[in-house]
C-alpha cells in the first residue's frame, strides 16, 4: 500500500538543491546582464522541471505499481516542449534585431539542469552549467567582438545646439549595443553664410551594423535636423 505524505530522501533533497544552485546562477548572469528572465524564472523553471521529472520517474509507478506499464519519459518530455511556451515569451523583434534567444536558451538550459538533477544525474547537470557560463562569458563575447570588429559605420548627425540632441542620439546607439565615437564636429552655415541658429553637424563612428530605422530614429530626436549613413568611402 502506498504511504501517504512520504518524506523527500536525503538524495531528492541534494538533486532539489542542486538545481536551485545552479539556476539560481544562470538566472543570476541574466539579471546581471539586465534581461528578461532572472533568478526567479530560471529558478523556478529548474524547480518545476525538476518536479516534472520526479512524478514522471516515481510518482505514478509508485501509486501504479512497479509492474504497470506507465512510461516514465511521457511527463519529462512534455517539459522539453512546454518550455518552449515560457522560452518564446522573452523573444521579440525590435528594429529587424531578435532579441531574448539567449534568454530563451538560458531558460531550457535551467529546465534541462532540473531533469538532470532529478535523474540523479548529477556531473551531467553541473557540467551543463559551466559549458553555459563558458559559452556566455567566454566564447559568446569573443566571438562577439571578433565578428563586429569589421563591421563599422559612420552616421552624420546634424542637430540644434544646445537641446541635448547629442546626447540623446548617443544614447540611444548605446542602449541598442552600439559602441560610439565622435570624431569630427563642426558648425553649419547657411547659404547666405550666416549662422543656421546653431546648428552642429557631427560625424558619429559606431562599431556594428546599422540599419535604415535606426537612423530614421536618430533623425526624429527632438532638436536633430537630419541624420544620414554614409558611405564606405565617405567614412
Amino acid at each position: 500500500m502506498t504511504q501517504l505524505f512520504d518524506l523527500p530522501t536525503w538524495s531528492q533533497l541534494g538533486s532539489a538543491a542542486m538545481t536551485v544552485l545552479l539556476c539560481g546562477l544562470i538566472g543570476f548572469e541574466r539579471e546581471y546582464h539586465d534581461k528578461a528572465a532572472g533568478i526567479r524564472t530560471n529558478v523556478l523553471v529548474g524547480i518545476g522541471s525538476w518536479l516534472f521529472t520526479m512524478v514522471s520517474f516515481y510518482g505514478y509507478r509508485a501509486l501504479a505499481g512497479p509492474n504497470s506499464g506507465w512510461d516514465p519519459s511521457r511527463i519529462a518530455a512534455q517539459v522539453v516542449s512546454g518550455i518552449g511556451f515560457i522560452g518564446a515569451g522573452v523573444i521579440f523583434v525590435h528594429r529587424d534585431n531578435v532579441r531574448g534567444l539567449t534568454t530563451a536558451a538560458g531558460i531550457w538550459v535551467s529546465a534541462a539542469i532540473g531533469m538532470a538533477a532529478a535523474a540523479n544525474l548529477f556531473s551531467l547537470g553541473i557540467l551543463t552549467a559551466f559549458l553555459y557560463f563558458l559559452v556566455v562569458l567566454g566564447v559568446a563575447p569573443l566571438a562577439h567582438r571578433l565578428t563586429r570588429r569589421e563591421l563599422h559605420a559612420t552616421i552624420r548627425l546634424t542637430y540644434r545646439n544646445g537641446k541635448g540632441s547629442l546626447r540623446s542620439s548617443l544614447l540611444e546607439l548605446e542602449q541598442e549595443g552600439f559602441e560610439t565615437q565622435v570624431v569630427s564636429s563642426r558648425n553649419v552655415e547657411s547659404q547666405s553664410g550666416a549662422d543656421s541658429g546653431g546648428m552642429v553637424a557631427v560625424e558619429i563612428r559606431v562599431q556594428g551594423k546599422v540599419t535604415g530605422d535606426m537612423v530614421s530614429s536618430l533623425a526624429r530626436i527632438s532638436g536633430v535636423k537630419d541624420a544620414e549613413l554614409l558611405p564606405e568611402d565617405e567614412e
